[in-house]
């Protein structure tokens, strides 16, 4: 008998090894995390975002729009020239461009610019938006994440210098709102995006204790689409765009999330939010159909309307107030909240590697690929009969 390599068998082989690889890696190899039980926000003093803000300096921003990159293979169109032409227009202080794993140098050398990029190539969408890294990370999970695939993805982009966004969460059902229970490592969830309006993944954070803060932005695929711009932004306070400036302005939530209506008016802005003993005292610069008082998981609490002015007394149960504004042009405006904190208590991780189940998972990975490839392996050679000599042939006939 001789035996030769059956190509065809050889190619869809490597094909199934490679997908059965990849799921091992993501559901096996990956770290497993354990959580410890969230708290909500506990304590006697109050952090305030606002506390020292100037109404004079506040900024609209949109970090997250794409354009056409890795040879319009990715869904984008324009150039960085284009994107920031068109925000220029409609008095955008900020402005980036996010591109999927790639950052955009166009203007690097502008004052203001921000190195921003969309990280993921997840089949859900599960994405990330990273701003103030010179580097790409590429580690991510191909299928449907679990808890561990999104704390290990989270964990690897987020470092002392930058920001981390966790993008359009419930778009595609790439998170789920119980994940921002346990999820830490990131600052700052875009719970306001035209894809997917998230404001009950931000609750859920809030509600477990997640110092996290809200921003909108456009998402923008198509800057020559005008139905797709100026729908969704960021204010923050700052006294100058450079990097360190705007990007601290969202670590500690001098800034708030907009819905915008009819944004050829004039866009209202917070003018003050003060603490009195535990009475929140807030001005808006223009009256507001409605003010909206929201606490723990998301309840109203208190409601008030046709002013620009409203107080609001701090009980007891509550562990974090945020605010919620309604304009009659459909302008809405989703303040950082404030929330309870006590100066002795140690920020400790809310997770950490649980050793033992990370390797006992690893090992079942590595033995089920072995026992896989052994197995495998030799579907790709066929035995075929050997040719006998014509005069041997004839013989036995």
């Amino acid at each position: 008998m001789l035996v030769s390599i059956n190509k065809t068998r050889l190619v869809f082989i490597f094909l199934i090894s490679f997908i059965i690889w990849l799921i091992i890696r993501q559901y096996l190899f990956c770290p497993s995390f354990s959580f410890k039980d969230p708290q909500p926000f506990s304590g006697k003093l109050f952090y305030n975002p606002y506390d020292s803000i100037n109404p004079d300096h506040w900024v609209k921003c949109n970090f997250h729009a794409h354009t056409n990159a890795w040879f319009g293979l990715t869904n984008g169109k324009g150039t960085a020239k284009n994107v920031y032409h068109v925000y220029d227009s409609m008095n955008y202080g900020v402005h980036c461009v996010s591109d999927y794993q790639s950052i955009n140098k166009t203007y690097e050398n502008t004052p203001g610019y921000i190195p921003v990029y969309e990280h993921g190539y997840n089949l859900q969408k599960a994405h990330q938006l990273v701003l103030g890294s010179h580097d790409v990370k590429w580690l991510d999970y191909i299928f449907p994440q679990t808890l561990n695939n999104k704390q290990d993805v989270l964990n690897c982009l987020v470092d002392s210098g930058n920001v981390v966004f966790v993008n359009h969460p419930l778009s595609y059902h790439g998170y789920k709102a119980s994940d921002f229970k346990y999820l830490t490592n990131y600052q700052c969830i875009e719970a306001l995006s035209r894809y997917a309006l998230s404001v009950n993944c931000w609750d859920t954070a809030l509600s477990n204790g997640r110092p996290v803060f809200i921003v909108g932005n456009d998402d923008e695929h198509d800057i020559f689409a005008e139905y797709c711009l100026g729908k969704m932004c960021t204010y923050i306070n700052v006294s100058s765009t450079d990097q360190k400036t705007v990007l601290n302005a969202l670590k500690t939530g001098e800034g708030y999330g907009v819905i915008l209506g009819n944004y050829k008016k004039i866009i209202p802005v917070l003018n003050s939010l003060k603490l009195s003993g535990d009475t929140i005292r807030l001005k808006m610069s223009e009256p507001a159909n409605r003010i909206s008082f929201i606490g723990q998981n998301g309840k109203l609490l208190e409601a008030q309307e046709n002013n620009s002015s409203a107080l609001y007394v701090i009980k007891q149960e509550d562990h974090y107030i945020r605010t919620v504004i309604d304009y009659p042009s459909g302008t809405r405006i989703f303040l950082n909240p404030v929330f309870r904190y006590n100066k002795t208590n140690k920020i400790l991780p809310s997770f950490h590697v649980n050793i033992f189940r990370t390797n006992l998972k690893r090992v079942t990975g590595l033995l089920f690929f072995i026992i896989w490839i052994i197995k495998a392996f030799p579907l790709v050679f066929s035995r075929r009969p050997r040719k006998r000599p014509v005069a041997e042939s004839l013989i036995f006939q």
